[in-house]
């Protein structure tokens, strides 16, 4: 079946290509499980989460919800703003399937968000405890660390994570952060430029690398890196202030009014950047 396999493809990578197949595929099958499992997949990756639900809750009327299912409709829930439901739906999946992690980890982003951070954390370490060094949970015990200010905690989560994976962009840029908090800008560099040759469209991590390359002293290095990390995410404030403040720094008082007034355009709240454009454009 060419739509079934397209559709099963491009569920994330393609989503509405992937939904036009499965639901072709499902009007001529409507108790293909496989598509409407996909589909609700597709659902979830075009931003369609209403209707993923929908799908998943079927499957759940039917007796048919697995327990990865259960993490889609739980997640999905949480993306739709419906933390109540979700939290049900976890929980009951964590109770059903005591050994797979994958509920708890939704559990403790749903945590987070709601400012749980001590639920949230007892919810990774019971992931460890089922999988030891697990990189997901250790990445959220950092990002709590992080957030509360423990830096050497939080250190020592991405750390651990980089130990088993040395390719993980995401540990490296927030291991990055707290080499400059730490005052080691040559190191925080380093693991900014590793994160940026790992994923050359992190916005994130392009904008720590050139923010340090600026604070540096550097930044004729760093102009590239700002506009790169503006191509990749063209509302970051901060980027486009970076840019603003590194062509200042060069003397192009043009370029850099002109960065400057873009970023006030994303966010008008920012009176330094307000002062600064007004003191360059006299």
């Amino acid at each position: 079946m060419p739509a079934l396999n397209r559709g099963m493809s491009f569920a994330r990578t393609d989503p509405e290509l992937a939904i036009r197949d499965l639901t072709a595929v499902l009007v001529e099958d409507p108790g293909l499980l496989m598509a409407r499992r996909t589909r609700a997949v597709a659902y979830a990756a075009a931003g369609r989460h209403d209707l993923a639900v929908a799908e998943l809750r079927r499957l759940e009327k039917e007796g048919q919800l697995g327990a990865e299912d259960a993490v889609v409709l739980g997640d999905n829930l949480r993306f739709a703003g419906r933390l109540a439901e979700a939290v049900a739906v976890l929980q009951r999946a964590a109770a059903d399937n005591p050994r797979f992690p994958q509920p708890w980890l939704s559990l403790a982003e749903i945590h987070i968000k709601e400012h749980r951070n001590a639920e949230a954390a007892a919810a990774c370490e019971h992931v460890l405890s089922l999988v030891p060094d697990h990189i997901e949970a250790l990445r959220g015990l950092g990002d709590l660390a992080l957030l509360e200010g423990r830096l050497e905690d939080a250190a020592r989560r991405y750390a651990r994570i980089l130990e088993q994976d040395p390719g993980d962009a995401g540990a490296m840029t927030k291991l990055g952060v707290l080499r400059m908090r730490a005052g080691r800008p040559d190191q925080a560099t380093a693991l900014f430029q590793k994160a940026v040759e790992r994923e050359p469209a992190n916005a994130e991590a392009l904008l720590y690398l050139a923010g340090a390359l600026a604070a540096s002293g550097r930044s004729a290095e760093a102009l590239p890196y700002f506009e790169r990390a503006i191509a990749a995410d063209p509302r970051s404030s901060m980027a486009l202030t970076g840019l603003g403040l590194a062509r200042l720094a060069l003397g192009d008082r043009t370029g850099a009014a002109s960065a400057f007034r873009e970023s006030l355009r994303v966010d008008p709240r920012q009176p330094d950047v307000a002062r600064t454009l007004a003191e360059i454009s006299r």
